[in-house]
């Protein structure tokens, strides 16, 4: 298990941008208190679209078999 500082100084180093700390605790607290349907929306959306995208290669490669 990781803490939200190893995390987004990782992520930070992957994408190449400089995360402060306040603002990842802050921004996770946002997400945390957040009352919608889903707390994390953008994620949701990210692993359906790439799951989408995946089935679409699959399908075109069965096609050309």
């Amino acid at each position: 298990e990781a803490s939200i500082n190893e995390l987004t100084g990782y992520l930070g180093k992957l994408l190449g941008v400089e995360i402060k700390d306040i603002l990842c605790y802050n921004t996770y607290a946002n997400i945390k208190h957040r009352k919608n349907e889903s707390r994390t929306y953008f994620l949701d959306k990210m692993r359906e679209r790439l799951n989408l995208r995946m089935q679409r290669d699959d399908a075109k490669e069965q096609a050309r078999r």
